[in-house]
């Protein structure tokens, strides 16, 4: 138990250190002896440490030292699966006055794998402030869903905040809620970009054939990327032979020109097309010809994860 205590102390000292191992002052953050801890602190799974790092918490006399505490049991549960680690940050989290403290325990808190207790952040989910109600909605997702549903449908349907709304769908598509889509839907036509974008993504995920029209119409007509790279996705999973058009001019679009960046992995909006195509009209004339033409003239339009990926595909048929 000691050489525990030792080590935990060790590591959250270390976590305060914000320069290298020789005490030099370093531009890149990846070089300081913090950021280093707080990785190592990320790979935690040891059960032993749990109440040792729990001690620290309760008789500490230092803010900080307890806050990084609380950052050990939270890797630790998401780790281990102990809601000991849980059930310790909640008993510091109410104690805690300190606003900027309790916005950084509630990052700590999307970590564990769930909540028993979804009332005080079912309160901040009401706060005024900004960054205390946007990350007590996100971890609302760690929260049983029947204790939390009608808070977020409540937001869904009345927050004119976009942030909000965005941490709201994400919390909904976590907990799986697909009985609201309908509600989601409402905000298709959001000016907010990434609002849009999980609008599609959620419909996408929960949806069926019957929104086909909802993924085909911003894949035509969005401006967003994001945007089309869901409704492309959906397309992939849901779409039929009727779609190929559609489908086919996006593809072309794409790869009318040589692709910046180092593309979107582990599947781009690309090949979600050309899975599409690939499984409904492998056999369609414009399909075969658009498939040789990236194998040879126009390789070079794809990144190398998707020529791999490719060659793979057409090597099962």
């Amino acid at each position: 138990m000691n050489d525990y205590k030792e080590y935990v102390c060790d590591l959250l000292y270390r976590m305060t250190i914000n320069t290298d191992e020789e005490g030099r002052e370093v531009k890149n953050s990846k070089e300081q002896v913090s950021w280093k801890a707080m990785r190592e602190a990320e790979r935690l799974d040891h059960s032993s440490l749990i109440s040792v790092t729990a001690e620290m918490v309760r008789e500490s006399q230092d803010a900080e030292t307890r806050k990084n505490a609380c950052f050990l049991l939270s890797q630790l549960a998401k780790n281990t699966g102990n809601m000991v680690a849980v059930r310790i940050m909640l008993d510091e989290f109410l104690l805690t006055t300190d606003m900027r403290t309790k916005s950084s325990m509630l990052g700590f808190f999307t970590y564990v794998p769930k909540i028993p207790d979804a009332e005080p952040f079912l309160a901040l989910s009401k706060s005024q402030n900004n960054d205390i109600r946007q990350k007590a909605i996100q971890v609302l997702a760690r929260c049983q869903p029947e204790h939390v549903k009608e808070r977020l449908l409540e937001l869904i349907r009345n927050s004119k905040n976009d942030c909000d709304k965005i941490y709201t769908i994400r919390t909904l598509s976590e907990l799986r809620m697909g009985e609201l889509l309908s509600e989601v839907l409402g905000h298709i036509i959001s000016t907010n970009a990434k609002v849009r974008s999980l609008v599609i993504r959620f419909a996408g995920d929960f949806g069926n054939a019957a929104h086909i029209p909802l993924f085909i119409e911003a894949l035509k007509n969005d401006r967003s990327t994001e945007v089309k790279y869901h409704a492309m996705k959906a397309i992939d999973r849901l779409g039929e032979l009727t779609h190929i058009d559609t489908v086919l001019k996006r593809v072309k679009a794409i790869i009318s020109r040589k692709q910046r960046g180092g593309g979107v992995f582990p599947k781009s909006e690309l090949m979600y097309g050309i899975s599409f195509l690939y499984r409904v009209a492998s056999d369609h004339d414009e399909v075969k010809k658009l498939l040789y033409s990236l194998q040879t003239s126009k390789s070079d339009r794809l990144f190398e994860h998707e020529a791999e990926w490719l060659a793979q595909l057409v090597e099962k048929r």
